[in-house]
C-alpha cells in the first residue's frame, strides 16, 4: 500500500501531478484544492496517497497535500454513488473548511452547487458525514492552535471521554467552541464543552 509520495514535480495540471520519485514518474489524480498548493515544477513535493483499483479503471492513485484533504475524500468514496471522481470534484467545489462547516450546518445549497451534486445527493452527502467530519475540523483546529493548545484541547478531550461521552461528539463540540472563544485552560474548554454536549443532548 501506498501511503505517501515525495519527489520532484515534473508537472503538474489543474487534475493531475506527476512526481519523479528516483526515475519513476507517478501520475497522481489531484483536486483543485491540492493543485492550488503545488510549488513549483522541478521542487521537491510530498503528497499524501490514496490507492485505487478496479478492473475497469486499473491502478489510479489519488494525491493530497493535507491529511484532512485524503481523510475527507475517503468519507466521500465511502457514499453510495459517489466514486473517486466525483469526490474530487466535490473537494475541487469547496475548500475542506467550507466543506465541512457545510455539512455541519446542514447547507444543501451550498453543496449543490458542486457540479455532479444535485440537492438528493446533498442531502445524503450532509446525512452520512454530519458526525464524522467534526474530528477533521478538530485535527485542523489543533494544527492551527500550536503546541501548547493542542495539549489543552488533548486533556480536554480526554476528560471528556473519561466522563462517558463520544470522541465524535467531543469534537464536533470542540469544532465549533475553539473558532468562537479563546481558552487559557484545559478546565475551561472541559466546562465549556460539558455545557454545549448538555445543551445538545437536551
Amino acid at each position: 500500500m501506498i501511503s505517501y509520495l515525495k519527489g520532484v514535480l515534473s508537472r503538474k495540471e489543474p487534475v493531475i501531478a506527476v512526481i519523479d520519485c528516483q526515475g519513476v514518474g507517478y501520475e497522481v489524480n489531484i483536486p483543485l484544492s491540492t493543485f492550488d498548493k503545488l510549488p513549483e515544477i522541478g521542487n521537491e513535493v510530498k503528497l499524501l496517497v490514496h490507492y485505487s483499483f478496479n478492473e475497469v479503471d486499473g491502478t489510479r492513485l489519488f494525491g493530497f497535500i493535507t491529511s484532512e484533504e485524503k481523510e475527507l475524500f475517503r468519507y466521500l468514496i465511502a457514499i453510495s454513488k459517489i466514486g473517486p471522481k466525483l469526490a474530487l470534484s466535490i473537494l475541487s467545489g469547496l475548500s475542506v473548511g467550507d466543506l465541512i462547516h457545510a455539512i455541519q450546518m446542514g447547507d444543501v445549497s451550498l453543496i449543490a452547487t458542486i457540479p455532479g451534486i444535485g440537492k438528493k445527493s446533498a442531502e445524503r452527502l450532509i446525512i452520512e458525514l454530519k458526525d464524522r467530519v467534526g474530528s477533521i475540523r478538530a485535527d485542523q483546529l489543533l494544527k492551527e492552535g500550536g503546541i501548547g493548545r493542542s495539549d489543552m484541547i488533548k486533556e480536554a478531550e480526554s476528560a471528556l471521554l473519561t466522563l462517558g461521552y463520544k470522541q465524535f461528539e467531543i469534537r464536533k463540540a470542540f469544532s465549533a467552541l475553539l473558532k468562537e472563544q479563546e481558552f487559557t485552560s484545559s478546565e475551561e474548554i472541559v466546562k465549556a464543552g460539558i455545557k454545549a454536549l448538555y445543551k445538545k443532548r437536551s
